[in-house]
């Protein structure tokens, strides 16, 4: 008889066991290719902390600040001690390919590149949609300063990060839609953190009379954004709404919604829908990239609504913007940056003009 009651006992535990054991939070690693500071960590904030107060989740953040020799290691670390793994910037790619193969037990999702693993999720942002919007304006705001006349200043020449040639392409594309008669001067800092060589590339440029520039180079772009509070001239931000950085000079931003992104991703892992290998693309039309208006005071309702109509005929492909992205998600070989040998912004600099041959 007491056999037989230990034998209940344990029947008894054992089935109310499994259900504290599936309630148990679910471990999630979040490895960042930048650093606190960067827009991009910025961006994705909001969406974790959504996701640590509606979701049973417990979530890991990992910062490798730019710092390629720590890319692989981060990775690994978040793999040991997490069941997802979400790695936020293109850069991560090469670690989360050699990692994932190595934890086959652990989910992975890269976001902002496509990966050549089959069995890594990854995520997209169609950036160039947005993009073109942001060369509208930019052409629409200097010719109201007599200019025709912009500027684009990037983090990577393309080589090393081939999604920038995403803004590039979008960002040209609008601006000669606008006024076909617009120059635009493009440059590349050729590093993520350098706000000084930034703001040095930025002032040339409006010395070559830029008067509106668009930056997509991380933390350097803060360089820009000092430039144009000293100099004058109008600056539109990327992945966060930086009007607030500088209100009187920061038009918009191009955003790509990591904030979006995450959560979706995170919520689709809790409820099981997660699959393996999949590719995720954000878009214009489900608000996944898009222009920030937390302060419209510089830009006139006129130019407001003309945006908000071209964004709608992007939507039904009315316009269709070119894509640095193939059907598949791979990045198109048509699009390359060009050599290096380029004249310097400035005396002993190495800044270099951006260039590409394209194929919508």
């Amino acid at each position: 008889m007491r056999f037989l009651r230990v034998l209940l006992l344990l029947a008894v535990w054992s089935v109310s066991a499994a259900p504290l054991q599936a309630r148990r939070p679910l471990p999630i690693g979040v490895v960042f290719s930048c650093g606190p500071e960067d827009s991009m960590f910025r961006s994705s904030e909001g969406g974790l902390k959504r996701a640590q107060s509606e979701l049973d989740v417990k979530i890991t953040s990992y910062l490798c600040n730019y710092n390629s020799a720590e890319y692989e290691s981060t990775v690994a670390e978040a793999a040991r001690r997490n069941q997802l793994v979400l790695a936020v910037g293109s850069p991560l790619a090469e670690a989360v390919d050699t990692t994932a193969r190595a934890h086959e037990s652990t989910d992975f999702v890269l976001f902002d590149a496509k990966s050549v693993n089959p069995g890594v999720s990854s995520v997209l942002f169609h950036r160039s949609e947005a993009s073109y919007l942001a060369g509208v304006l930019a052409v629409r705001l200097a010719a109201r300063r007599n200019s025709r006349k912009i500027g684009v200043i990037l983090g990577e020449r393309g080589e090393k990060t081939p999604v920038m040639l995403d803004f590039l392409l979008g960002f040209e594309q609008g601006a000669k839609d606008a006024d076909e008669r617009a120059t635009l001067l493009k440059r590349s800092v050729q590093s993520w953190n350098d706000p000084q060589k930034a703001k040095a590339i930025a002032c040339a440029m409006h010395d070559e009379g830029a008067q509106v520039i668009f930056q997509a180079a991380g933390l350097s772009g803060n360089g820009v954004i000092e430039a144009a509070v000293e100099e004058g001239f109008y600056v539109i931000g990327v992945d966060e709404p930086q009007e607030r950085l500088a209100p009187g000079v920061v038009l918009t931003a191009v955003l790509k919604r990591f904030d979006l992104a995450l959560f979706d991703v995170i919520s689709a892992c809790v409820g099981g829908h997660l699959r393996r290998g999949a590719t995720l693309h954000y878009r214009l039309w489900n608000r996944g990239v898009e222009l920030s208006w937390t302060s419209n005071a510089l830009v006139p309702d006129e130019l407001h609504r003309e945006l908000e109509g071209l964004s709608y005929r992007i939507v039904d492909r009315t316009i269709r913007v070119a894509s640095c992205y193939n059907d598949d998600g791979t990045f198109k070989t048509t699009l390359k940056p060009l050599p290096p040998e380029l004249p310097a912004a400035e005396p002993g600099g190495d800044v270099s003009v951006i260039g590409f041959l394209s194929a919508p």
